[in-house]
């Protein structure tokens, strides 16, 4: 998906997030009836890759003009080993880092000041979870199939929550959901997960037989995931998706790590 859409509302609010940071990331785009603008933040620490900060600003429902960054921001990342650095803001409106890089184990600390308020929050990297295989399934009332991962979750506390991005042929699916995994109460186990591949046009199946498909499965800490959890259940919400921002921002801080694995889509009609 080059969207990493979904859309949830609060009384006023529809959010919907489109992670662009890469190829293989999304932007949040926030869409907010008649109230004030709100500032909204996306913060991403993969391992072996440059810190990532995007600063943008929700706009009235009737404003059609864009999401547009905001420039001018302080963004600086910080780690638990005393690394710092101020992030700058490339051609893309992304603020990025120039050295620093994830690295698993570390906490990453994020501050954003704006016009003079400042935004924070914290999140840690957990060990690398490695997806075993692909396959594709077969929903059995539906002539269509979806991909299924298959992985053992680690035992212990470190390694209990996942995301996963699915790409088709390259792209995002604008009104694709996403799924957001928790392994608490599986600790230990094999997991193995259908993604839910639908979109919200139901004449259209996403998948075709001979698509590319390509699986981003992050690992993440519980704030993270607790934002993409509620986010994923915002049509039965209604509630902001929960941030693990603090200072009022919407959006999501998150030091993740990250496998990826690809499979043709091929099943028995």
């Amino acid at each position: 998906m080059n969207n990493l859409i979904n859309t949830y509302s609060i009384i006023f609010l529809v959010i919907v997030l489109a992670f662009s940071v890469t190829s293989c990331e999304k932007e949040i785009d926030v869409y907010l009836r008649s109230v004030p603008p709100r500032i909204q933040i996306e913060g991403i620490v993969k391992q072996d890759q440059l810190a990532r900060v995007r600063v943008s600003q929700t706009l009235d429902f009737n404003n059609n003009s864009g999401y547009p960054f905001l420039k001018g921001a302080i963004v600086k990342i910080s780690d638990n080993n005393g690394l710092s650095e101020i992030l700058k803001q490339d051609d893309s409106g992304w603020y990025v880092a120039e050295t620093l890089k994830g690295e698993i184990g570390h906490t990453y600390n994020m501050s954003v000041v704006y016009e003079g308020k400042e935004y924070t929050s914290t999140s840690t990297m957990p060990p690398l979870v490695k997806l075993d295989s692909l396959s594709m399934y077969k929903i059995k009332v539906m002539d269509y199939a979806v991909p299924m991962i298959h992985f053992n979750d680690p035992k212990g506390k470190e390694n209990q929550y996942y995301r996963c991005l699915v790409y088709i042929n390259g792209k995002q699916l604008p009104d694709m959901t996403e799924l957001a995994l928790s392994a608490e109460f599986m600790d230990g186990s094999p997991i193995h997960q259908f993604l839910p591949v639908f979109t919200n046009d139901r004449d259209v199946d996403p998948i075709k037989q001979g698509d590319d498909i390509l699986i981003e499965f992050q690992s993440l800490d519980r704030g993270a995931y607790l934002f993409f959890k509620t986010l994923m259940d915002i049509e039965n919400s209604l509630a902001n998706p929960t941030t693990n921002i603090k200072g009022g921002a919407l959006g999501y801080f998150s030091a993740c790590t990250v496998d990826e694995m690809s499979i043709i889509a091929e099943w028995e009609e």
